[in-house]
């Protein structure tokens, strides 16, 4: 594994006619947490989104970008945070946490886990990118205080699809049914993924986690490599300009005739003369 990236390991349970995908991402929920200057719960809510849009891109059947993207309610104007997105693409995710300006201090004391940050119910949205024709967008509603709760939902409701999650502030474990999996083969791989321990959930090796699948004949069936990496330059910040009328460019340009502009995924900063605009 190259440094500062972290492996999802692909898995079959031959004998429950069931596939998955594990990543403790480590590095990844660590140069988030330190891109966008996060700590506490808004940091492992980051932390979940970007794996869970990993694990999700994983199962995509060829996919080329995963997108993962949690707004608060209408209802809820006052939430703290107002949007977490997570994009992934084969080998880097990347993401940003959308404070609602003038109230970042406000979060719910009476709610738990995301609902204390976002309010609920919760807008869920995604778009599975194929490479090829239009790309599937959905979005659902859910009422949960769980992210593992909405990304089922989410499963459910729009792919249709019978899988169950776990996921902790660096580790996303996913099982999903393949054909053949009666509802006999689902409750045993079900129940060996229940079995593991909150502990070894929180520390264990993803090698060491499969093992609770071992009276299913777990099979490892391919590894990829995960990084935080934005691919953000001076030529694509100058393109997204372009949207701007003549008029706005020149209000946001400094004496100097040059635009700074930030991006919000990784948080580098550009200094873009208007003649390039």
């Amino acid at each position: 594994m190259a440094k500062n990236t972290d492996t999802l390991i692909r898995f079959l349970l031959p004998e429950a006619h069931t596939r998955g995908a594990i990543i403790r991402g480590t590095h990844i929920t660590d140069t988030a947490t330190s891109v966008h200057g996060l700590s506490g719960i808004p940091s492992e809510m980051m932390g979940k989104t970007l794996l869970a849009s990993i694990v999700l891109l994983s199962v995509s059947k060829g996919g080329v970008r995963q997108i993962l993207q949690l707004d608060s309610h209408p209802s809820q104007p006052h939430a703290p945070i107002n949007r977490i997105l997570a994009e992934a693409r084969p080998g880097h995710v990347r993401g940003y946490l959308n404070w609602q300006e003038n109230h970042a201090g406000h979060r719910n004391e009476q709610e738990t886990g995301i609902s204390a940050w976002m309010g609920r119910p919760l807008h869920i949205s995604t778009v599975r990118d194929m490479g090829f024709g239009t790309p599937y967008v959905s979005t659902i509603e859910h009422d949960s205080e769980y992210l593992a709760d909405h990304i089922l939902h989410y499963l459910n409701q729009s792919v249709q699809v019978q899988a169950d999650i776990i996921l902790t502030p660096n580790l996303a474990l996913f099982i999903e049914a393949m054909p053949g999996c009666d509802e006999s083969d689902w409750f045993e791989a079900v129940k060996a993924m229940a079995a593991i321990s909150d502990d070894a959930l929180s520390k264990d090796e993803p090698e060491a986690l499969l093992h609770a699948f071992d009276d299913l004949k777990c099979k490892i069936v391919g590894r990829d490599d995960y990084s935080y990496e934005c691919g953000c330059s001076v030529k694509k910040m100058a393109d997204a300009l372009t949207t701007i009328t003549h008029d706005e460019l020149q209000d946001l340009a400094d004496e100097h005739g040059n635009i700074t502009v930030s991006c919000q995924y990784c948080s580098n900063h550009y200094t873009i003369p208007l003649d390039n605009i």
